[in-house]
């Protein structure tokens, strides 16, 4: 049980350093040229959600990566 606490903790953190720093990467994209004026609004949501999911991507590839090295232990 404490190894699943564990688990989750680090599971955590890595998807919320992996959402802020695509969501750092993603500001640098200049959307100016797509997104209608007066858009301001829709145009930051678009940025936080296209962040969120870059950042869950990146953080999911991260923790497989982790858990299958772990397994590979077992192997050997």
């Amino acid at each position: 049980m404490f190894q699943l606490g564990v688990h989750a903790i680090i599971s955590i953190v890595i998807y919320l350093i992996t959402i802020g720093l695509s969501f750092q990467s993603v500001k640098a994209i200049r959307i100016e040229k797509f997104i209608k004026k007066g858009r301001v609004f829709e145009a930051q949501i678009f940025l936080l959600f296209t962040a969120i999911a870059l950042g869950f991507l990146v953080g999911k590839f991260f923790i497989t990566l982790i858990d299958t090295s772990l397994q590979l232990s077992n192997f050997f």
